[in-house]
């Protein structure tokens, strides 16, 4: 009797506290072993729908290859993802936290570490979280929070007739995940890295393409003015990690999954108390 009553307290202290990390990370971990090539990882990646994959040596997880990775130091770097190993451009390092972390105190490590984060139980990997998991457990959040703070209003833009090599090269050199299709002072489409992942390289497709025959079309778009959740909830039904912002029409800015969750592991911040100087004669 009394160890179910502490169970039930267990489970109480659980909901009030929100969920845990092991409950909105994403799970069946998809690895490749450090010779692979590139190709493969992208495959994989392709067709499991995510933005990452582990890299395996012989003694466990070594690594993670990422879709900027893929961009950054395989396309824009003039390598064949088919003849690159993805040891050679894997990140050697990630973060990791365990798998009773809170909604907060994971959206706080990925802020501060800059990287999705791997989701460790003991010695053993069950998981991963990257910026869309955390979106879709902050949709359901009990707080609410401002994204102008945390939007970028400096958007890059490309004509549809841009070849995707060329927008690769200014995506990598202007360190951004996703560029805006520009017609006549309008925005009419997006080309992100999932985009470059899932109709280029997976499809071995030639990068001299238009950006425009990849890009993701009809734009969705929303106000500055949202509020936190209802833009992740916006960006969850979407499967989106970048929305674009308009005012009256007019492209504003963007928002990524990653801002929403810095807006959200800062919105409870105390804000530092005013102080007045006095100047004594």
């Amino acid at each position: 009797m009394l160890k179910r009553q502490l169970g039930e307290l267990d489970m109480m202290s659980q909901n009030h506290m929100g969920p845990l990390a092991k409950d909105f990370m994403g799970r069946g971990v998809i690895t490749v072993y450090q010779e692979s090539k590139v190709g493969k990882a992208v495959r994989a990646m392709d067709e499991h729908d995510i933005g990452s994959v582990v890299v395996l040596d012989n003694l466990g997880p070594c690594g993670v290859f990422t879709e900027r990775d893929l961009l950054s130091r395989v396309l824009a770097r003039g390598k064949d993802p088919e003849d690159t190993v993805v040891s050679e451009v894997a990140s050697p390092r990630f973060p990791s936290i365990e798998s009773t972390k809170t909604l907060e105190e994971a959206a706080g490590a990925m802020i501060s570490k800059k990287s999705r984060l791997m989701v460790f139980e003991g010695a053993g990997l069950v998981g991963i979280i990257t910026p869309t998991d955390l979106v879709r457990a902050i949709k359901d959040a009990d707080k609410d929070f401002s994204i102008l703070k945390v939007m970028s209003t400096e958007v890059v833009t490309a004509m549809p007739e841009t070849p995707i090599d060329v927008v690769v090269r200014v995506m990598d050199e202007k360190k951004v995940g996703s560029v805006l299709l520009s017609e006549d002072g309008r925005w009419t489409g997006i080309f992100t890295e999932r985009d470059l992942v899932r109709r280029i390289v997976a499809r071995r497709e030639r990068l001299d393409t238009p950006v425009a025959a990849a890009a993701t079309k009809p734009l969705v778009m929303a106000e500055p003015s949202i509020l936190g959740r209802e833009a992740a909830r916006v960006m969850a039904a979407h499967k989106f990690k970048r929305l674009p912002l308009s005012l009256d029409g007019e492209g504003v800015g963007v928002v990524t999954a990653r801002d929403i969750v810095e807006a959200f592991a800062n919105a409870d911040r105390p804000r530092a108390p005013r102080v007045d100087w006095v100047q004594w004669n």
